[in-house]
C-alpha cells in the first residue's frame, strides 16, 4: 500500500515514533550487528538496498520524500541504528529529521506513526507491544487530514535535520 501511494504522489511524509520496530528478519539482524559493534551496510542486505533503490527513483523523478522520527533521550538502541544508517537513506534524496520526544510531546504531536500523501490522504500504522505493525487506516476526510497537515508542519519546524544529530 505505501509503495502504490509514494509512486502516485509528489510529496510523502512520514512521522515515525516507535522507539523499536520489528519489520524484518534482516533488519532485526541489520541492528543486531549495529548494537554488537558489527555495522553492516544496506548492500548486505537485499530488502534494505530495494527501498534505497525505490526511494532514488522516486527522488530522482522530482517526488519529495521526507520523515521526522521522533526520539528518546537517550536514544534506544533501535533510534541509535536508524540515525546510523541515515546517510544512506539521505543519498537516496529522503530529507530526515530529528525531534525529542519530549519535544514533540510539549507541541502536542500524538503518538503514532503516519503517512502523509500530497496533503490529502493519510495512513495511520498500528502496532504491537514489540513493534510489530499491525494494521494500517487509509484516511481521506479532508478535515482528519488537515490535523495531520498542521502536526506535520509543527514537527518539521522544530526537528533537527538529520546531519546534525549523531548516534
Amino acid at each position: 500500500m505505501i509503495l502504490d501511494l509514494l509512486r502516485d504522489c509528489l510529496a510523502a511524509f512520514h512521522m515515525e515514533t516507535q522507539p523499536w520496530y520489528r519489520t524484518s528478519a534482516a533488519e532485526e539482524e541489520a541492528v543486531a550487528g549495529f548494537l554488537a559493534g558489527n555495522p553492516r551496510s544496506p548492500g548486505d542486505f537485499p530488502e534494505w538496498r530495494s527501498w534505497l533503490d525505490e526511494m532514488r527513483e522516486l527522488t530522482g523523478q522530482g517526488r519529495r520524500i521526507s520523515r521526522v522520527r521522533i526520539v528518546d533521550d537517550p536514544p534506544t538502541g533501535y533510534q541509535r541504528w536508524a540515525m546510523w544508517c541515515t546517510r544512506w537513506h539521505a543519498e537516496a534524496g529522503e530529507d530526515i529529521r530529528y525531534l525529542p520526544r519530549a519535544t514533540a510531546g510539549d507541541l502536542g504531536i500524538p503518538s503514532g506513526d503516519w503517512w502523509l500523501f500530497d496533503d490529502a490522504t493519510l495512513v495511520v500504522t498500528t502496532f504491537t507491544s514489540d513493534g510489530q505493525a499491525d494494521g494500517r487506516t487509509l484516511i481521506t476526510n479532508p478535515a482528519l487530514v488537515g490535523r495531520y497537515v498542521t502536526w506535520r508542519d509543527l514537527a518539521a519546524r522544530h526537528a533537527a535535520p538529520a546531519e546534525t544529530t549523531t548516534a
